[in-house]
């Protein structure tokens, strides 16, 4: 029964389009999705409809799936390691094919698979020193000069901000906030605990030319 209510919410939704979950990173889930978007959704889900309403054989269809015997069969299919290499070069490749099978086990009061760490790209240099490098290392800097420049010509509201973060007010806030006992305890903790504090500062000044005054 509660397969039939989610085939029923599926054609509630028949107008809706059908977007693969992904993780936002590389091109494969855009591939597959441009042969998505070209499904005349509504019809498919309409014609579903009609056939889980009037025709005998998917009916019997549609009570298989519910049987303890078709459970049985896609948990020893999940469990194959062909499947498991195959879920994972996708989960990989952008797309959040678990998201898409542990919908299919819900329905049918299956165990949900657990989809593997995701692995970084990337390699770290490592600690606050290192976060900062890497960041502006990744930071397109040309590109952010020119907008701050452009920002600065033609927006009012901008350059009034920057004005705002330049000017004696804003950095007499600063040295206010700096010299807070709460402040001083929190860096006092920082140093202690072997954080660049000087890393951080450089990167205030960098992203917003915030001057912290001297550690």
């Amino acid at each position: 029964m509660k397969f039939a209510l989610v085939l029923l919410a599926f054609v509630a939704t028949a107008s809706a389009r059908i977007e693969i979950p992904n993780f936002g990173r590389g091109e494969l889930h855009k591939d597959i999705q441009e042969f998505l978007d070209l499904l005349p959704v509504e019809q498919i889900f309409q014609i579903t409809l009609q056939y889980y309403h009037q025709d005998a054989e998917f009916q019997r269809m549609i009570a298989y799936f519910q049987s303890p015997g078709f459970k049985q069969l896609v948990l020893e299919v999940e469990q194959l390691p062909e499947i498991k290499v195959l879920m994972d070069y996708i989960h990989n490749a952008g797309i959040d094919i678990y998201k898409i099978v542990n919908l299919l086990n819900e329905v049918l009061g299956l165990p949900p698979l657990t989809p593997p760490s995701y692995a970084y790209g990337t390699q770290i240099t490592g600690g606050i020193r290192g976060f900062v490098d890497d960041i502006l290392a990744v930071l397109p800097r040309a590109q952010l000069d020119a907008l701050y420049e452009k920002k600065l010509r033609e927006s009012p509201a901008f350059a009034d901000f920057i004005r705002q973060l330049e000017s004696p007010n804003f950095q007499e806030i600063v040295n206010k906030v700096y010299a807070h006992p709460k402040t001083q305890e929190l860096l006092a903790h920082a140093r202690n605990a072997g954080i660049d504090l000087v890393a951080i500062k450089d990167l205030l000044y960098v992203l917003w030319g915030i001057r912290i005054p001297s550690y």
